[in-house]
């Protein structure tokens, strides 16, 4: 199946990529800013931590931590700023394993790296639902912890791949480039 940035053309998605590249590093370091409040001992990654609690035991620990330190404002705000740094970190990683595809001519990896990082922001999607569901009820039964970690690993492995994919092919790319004679 095509993705659907696959229908752009090569140069111009070359510097889609690029200046995607440039709000991945402005978003992640935003997320960065906003989760600094949230790391503590109960939750020492932040809202990874929350992310991939597991259990209800877990979750509520996390969120009673957030409420004595008055954090919780913090989780949902970081939260809902995921669901923009979502769609930029996928089209990003989409872009890239495209643009890979394009310059090393191949084509079914760098398909499935797009839609890898695609189907991680759905999982993110789904994920961050599950969480401020868990925040704004302060409850975390079962099965809502368990699943937003079950959602948080599935999209960190997809995440992986297709960040993978779009390292070793730009890298790839990089090098056949400098042995190209003048």
């Amino acid at each position: 199946m095509i993705h659907p940035l696959a229908q752009i053309e090569p140069p111009l998605l070359g510097s889609l990529t690029i200046r995607l590249g440039a709000l991945v590093v402005f978003a992640t370091a935003l997320m960065m800013f906003v989760d600094v409040p949230l790391q503590g001992e109960a939750s020492p990654h932040g809202i990874v931590s929350f992310e991939l609690a597991g259990t209800p035991h877990q979750a509520l620990r996390i969120l009673l931590d957030w409420k004595s330190r008055n954090a919780l404002g913090y989780a949902n705000l970081s939260l809902i700023v995921d669901f923009v740094n979502l769609i930029i970190y996928s089209l990003f990683f989409s872009a890239l394993a495209l643009w890979v595809g394009v310059r090393l001519g191949e084509k079914k990896w760098s398909l499935r790296a797009a839609w890898a990082a695609t189907i991680a922001a759905a999982f993110d999607v789904l994920e961050n639902g599950v969480l401020l569901y868990e925040l704004n009820r302060f409850t975390s039964p079962a099965p809502y912890p368990q699943l937003a970690a079950s959602l948080a690993l599935a999209k960190f492995a997809l995440l992986l791949f297709s960040a993978a994919y779009g390292a070793v092919g730009a890298i790839n790319v990089l090098v056949r480039r400098q042995r190209r004679p003048l």
